[in-house]
């Protein structure tokens, strides 16, 4: 038996603790209390009304006596008590009875007919009349049946309304907290790792299916994420792993003294300055999730930052056997000139770099987009987006130089400049057009 008990006290805390339900309960309960108030100051009012009625009933009825009285119309021995009606009359020679010579309304039990079937109420009105004093009574019974008929009413449709919105409120209750449930559910999926689950929210376009949507886009983005951390923090072993070796290989070169030391130790030094810049790209990409440098954002001549660049490195490009030209265009945006210019750079050394000798390059900078287009290899379209992602490298670019961090750089300068990175084929034909585009929607 206690068991019992505490089954059904466990479960009854159970279903206290769901709020849709709850609130339900609550609701519900402040509708009877509302009702129930509603239901008194409605009867008072009309009680009070009827009492109003009956008191002008009667003292319009007394009034049209005494005139009646006063012009010689109605002579007071023809008034005759009824069930409803009753009439005191007396002269001024009786004995001065204070009981019959009160004046306006007033109840007295003493002057009620001796025979009664029932419990009716009377009231009384007194004045004078011609000869005398007159007391004109009428029943008003009909309070207490207006009273009893009302109680019942009152009962059955306030019972009835309260059953009603109990159970269409425990039914819209229960529909919500399943969704609630169901949510939290999926929450709970989640948090122990399983990030396939989704709440896929059916249903009317409201709250909850927002809810359950976001839920849903909030899992997918972490599964993202995580997703790309596995593979950042994979290729960030794999790429560390090859300059650590070489490192390794150089100083036992030059300890075992198989060569010149001086040139083992140069070598080394090269090995630890890549290793640093990989270092330096990371903290760099960390630094642009922040945000922090949009608060430094100022006006920008683009086409001065593009023409500068393009002075600097057309040199390094014709050295290399390549062609360089530009198509720049005035324009003026609000950013950092340091991240344009390093945008910029990151694509033309990513060209250099992955670009045959004979290739040419194009610099474009114009209101629409900046960037550079090649007639290289280009990037396969299927690869594009992952070549975006921080150390993800091409198959055949694992035997270039480079850590797969230029690309990943550039696309946080873009998306920092409120633009989108976009890599496209060349529209001169072969070759890849790799660009902000400043309309980001």
């Amino acid at each position: 038996m206690l068991d019992i008990f505490s089954t059904l006290k466990a479960s009854a805390a159970r279903i206290w603790r769901m709020t849709a339900l709850r609130q339900t309960v609550l609701l519900t309960g402040v509708f009877i209390i509302v009702l129930v108030g509603a239901g008194i100051i409605a009867a008072i009012e009309v009680r009070e009304e009827m009492s109003r009625r009956a008191d002008d009933r009667i003292e319009r009825r007394h009034i049209q006596i005494v005139r009646d009285v006063a012009a010689g119309e109605f002579d007071l021995k023809d008034l005759r008590n009824t069930g409803l009606e009753r009439f005191l009359f007396t002269p001024e020679t009786a004995s001065q009875d204070r009981s019959l010579r009160r004046q306006g309304f007033f109840t007295d039990q003493r002057l009620l007919p001796r025979r009664r079937d029932d419990d009716s109420v009377w009231m009384f009105y007194g004045g004078a009349v011609s000869g005398g004093w007159l007391v004109v009574g009428q029943n008003i019974g009909e309070f207490a049946i207006f009273d009893e008929v009302l109680a019942q009413a009152f009962l059955w449709v306030g019972t009835l309304a309260a059953i009603v919105a109990l159970v269409f409120g425990l039914l819209f209750g229960w529909r919500s907290q399943r969704r609630i449930t169901a949510i939290s559910a999926v929450l709970d999926q989640a948090a122990q790792g399983d990030l396939s689950a989704r709440v896929h929210a059916k249903g009317q376009e409201d709250d909850l299916k927002v809810l359950g949507d976001q839920v849903d886009d909030a899992i997918a983005r972490i599964d993202v994420l995580l997703v790309q951390a596995r593979s950042f923090s994979a290729n960030i072993a794999h790429d560390l792993k090859t300059p650590l070796t070489r490192l390794r290989i150089r100083l036992e070169t030059a300890l075992t003294g198989d060569g010149d030391p001086i040139d083992g130790i140069g070598a080394a030094l090269e090995q630890t300055d890549r290793v640093m810049s990989i270092f330096d790209a990371i903290l760099q990409l960390g630094k642009l999730d922040s945000g922090a440098m949009k608060q430094t954002f100022a006006p920008v001549d683009l086409a001065a930052v593009a023409t500068e660049l393009a002075e600097t490195y057309a040199p390094v490009v014709e050295d290399s056997g390549r062609h360089f030209s530009t198509q720049i265009s005035t324009v003026e945006i609000n950013g950092d000139r340091v991240l344009l210019t390093q945008f910029l750079a990151n694509l033309i050394e990513n060209a250099l770099r992955h670009t045959p000798e004979g290739s040419s390059m194009v610099l474009v900078a114009n209101t629409h987009e900046l960037g550079l287009m090649d007639d290289g290899p280009g990037i396969p379209a299927a690869e594009r987006d992952r070549a975006l992602e921080p150390l993800y490298r091409l198959e055949k670019s694992r035997t270039t130089e480079g850590a797969g961090l230029g690309l990943a750089l550039a696309a946080k300068i873009a998306d920092l400049h409120d633009a989108r990175i976009d890599l496209s084929d060349n529209p001169a034909g072969q070759g890849l057009f790799a660009r902000m585009i400043f309309n980001k929607k």
